[in-house]
């Protein structure tokens, strides 16, 4: 499919706010295919009397689906249609939670999560396009920057509630409300969300021998390329950021725990909102990446000297989550077109499960073997790579 056939979904006459706010809980739902396992790692441990390498397993396997096919989602969305692709996500997703409210086996509770892959790749390539096609061109980056906060937000909901609903309700009581959840979600968007209006030339399916070929033409192509690079940095230090700078805050370590994913939630949503009324997207990641840089070395800072993180974790995460908005944002700024913007989403899902998955390993490692150094000489090193990539990306484009 070359560029003369890919067409753009017409904007509305005003932002349909209640559709942006629909697709947006779409993908907080969606997002909770990751925060429900991961909120009930040692209940699922426990029940399936499995080791927590196996249970890991459970977690990763959805990221791992999108590491594999989050461009070939990207791709064959436009043929498939946006908003069908969306309800067939968002209903294999209730489908398969149910399915794993009935505790089945270890291996059939895998394939669930497999499954469940796909079902999350269906709902983030769909839903930011369509979020995208409702809002007027001024409050693209707004909507986007809201759309950036969803992981963040799946899990401090599942943090909040998930307590209680396990206390009352057991795991599978948690599983099956999400996949109340997630049908739900399925009824509001079939009523809310519109068909789509393809020409011919848009429900053409790529054919499977040129997969690779497309495969290389989103990555070589900056406007489709650059947002996914820059995610992928923030990606690979984000969730180890949440996950270890709270075990060496000493004795603000448990409301830190608490306090750093929602200033992330508020960096990236804050970046919709700058990128749309204070700096243009391309300049606001660099902007990003370079105070995430200052503030790891900050953080360093305070580890050498023996004084409190708090502060200092508090600054960088809210400029890391400012990154993933920022990232976000630049998928409208550089592609007008849904189609280009489907693939561009399928990249950035691509490599986001990409830097979750290496992100935590590498940081454990880089701990083990530095210390409190192996925390902040990363960050540092990452926000370099990330605000070089998107100062490279950004001349390639000019």
């Amino acid at each position: 499919m070359n560029s003369a056939t890919i067409h753009q979904m017409p904007f509305p006459q005003s932002t349909q706010w209640p559709r942006v706010i629909v697709l947006w809980l779409c993908g907080v739902l969606a997002a909770m295919q990751f925060s429900k396992i991961s909120f009930a790692f040692l209940a699922l441990q426990a029940q399936y009397a499995i080791t927590p390498a196996q249970t890991g397993l459970l977690l990763s396997t959805v990221g791992m689906v999108g590491l594999v096919f989050g461009v070939t989602v990207g791709l064959f969305a436009q043929a498939i249609g946006y908003r069908r692709l969306l309800l067939v996500g968002l209903g294999l997703g209730a489908l398969l939670a149910w399915l794993q409210s009935l505790t089945p086996g270890y291996l059939l509770f895998w394939v669930t999560r497999a499954l469940e892959g796909a079902s999350h790749l269906a709902v983030v390539v769909a839903a930011p396009t369509l979020i995208v096609a409702n809002c007027v061109p001024r409050h693209r980056s707004i909507a986007m920057g809201l759309w950036s906060t969803f992981v963040g937000v799946a899990f401090a909901l599942t943090a909040a509630t998930g307590g209680w609903v396990v206390n009352h309700f057991q795991v599978s009581g948690l599983l099956r409300w999400h996949a109340v959840g997630m049908a739900g979600m399925f009824l509001v968007a079939l009523l809310l969300v519109p068909t789509d209006v393809h020409t011919p030339a848009e429900k053409r399916w790529p054919q499977l021998a040129s997969l690779p070929r497309h495969h290389l033409t989103v990555y070589a192509q900056w406007t489709t390329a650059l947002p996914g690079a820059c995610f992928f940095f923030y990606t690979l230090m984000a969730i180890s950021l949440m996950t270890f700078l709270p075990q060496y805050g000493g004795p603000d370590g448990p409301w830190l725990a608490i306090v750093l994913p929602l200033v992330s939630i508020f960096g990236s949503f804050s970046a919709g909102w700058m990128a749309q009324h204070v700096v243009k997207p391309v300049l606001l990641v660099r902007l990003s990446f370079m105070g995430v840089g200052l503030a790891g070395l900050v953080l360093w800072g305070c580890f050498g000297l023996g004084i409190g993180i708090a502060p200092a974790a508090i600054m960088l995460m809210y400029l890391a989550g400012q990154t993933g908005g920022a990232a976000y944002a630049l998928i409208p700024s550089l592609n007008a077109a849904s189609a280009m913007q489907a693939r561009a989403n399928g990249a950035l899902a691509q490599l986001g499960n990409l830097g979750s998955t290496l992100g935590p390993p590498v940081f454990a490692w880089l701990i083990a073997a530095w210390g409190t150094a192996g925390l902040a000489v990363p960050v540092v090193v990452l926000a370099m790579l990330g605000a070089t990539t998107a100062v490279t990306g950004i001349r390639r484009l000019h």
